[in-house]
């Protein structure tokens, strides 16, 4: 695409910097609305990512999916940069077009850290996907026992139902994931 895209893409954090303190054109998106800030994000370069807000890229850019550079830090478990774009005033209850929020991908990733932070901000336990999913029923279903721990601590619902009526235990026992479903059993999860 161009240079600063390329040295971003390559995880070139020297390079990058380089290029956007010469005047490199970073306005510019992929077909999908991918933006050099959602690679940089993803990719969890920190100093790229805070250069890049500091000229004015809005925190919460959307692909055409409706997919944030949140979402992808989340996705891609870069906690350091999750943390400076929640502090740069990212919006975590923002949903992508499935309806998931970047506290189902850090569940779905098994990333502590963020479920923590997430947590720690207030969000929505029990958001539901567009099939009915909540982070519980995909930690349950990855097998992330400490990420249902945390979640079922803090007060998930462990008998909710998704669109076809599964349970997190139940997609847990369909994957054979046995400490997490000692973990529902215990609480007392349907």
């Amino acid at each position: 695409m161009n240079k600063l895209f390329d040295a971003v893409y390559n995880n070139d954090t020297t390079e990058a910097l380089k290029l956007l303190n010469s005047g490199e054109n970073f306005n510019i998106k992929e077909p999908n609305g991918i933006t050099l800030l959602h690679v940089a994000a993803k990719m969890g370069m920190v100093e790229v990512t805070e250069l890049l807000l500091s000229k004015g890229i809005p925190v919460d850019i959307l692909t055409l999916d409706n997919v944030t550079p949140l979402h992808l830090t989340a996705a891609r478990q870069k906690p350091a940069t999750f943390s400076l774009l929640i502090k740069k005033g990212a919006n975590f209850r923002l949903k992508e077009s499935d309806g998931w929020t970047p506290l189902h991908w850090a569940a779905y990733r098994g990333c502590e850290p963020i479920v923590t932070e997430l947590l720690e901000l207030g969000a929505d336990l029990n958001e539901k996907d567009n099939d009915g999913w909540t982070p519980l029923h995909i930690a349950s279903q990855q097998g992330h026992a400490s990420v249902v721990k945390r979640l079922l601590n803090k007060g998930a619902d462990s008998f909710v139902t998704n669109h076809v009526g599964q349970t997190p235990k139940d997609l847990a026992v369909l994957q054979d994931r046995r400490e997490v479903i000692l973990l529902l059993t215990q609480t007392g999860g349907n």
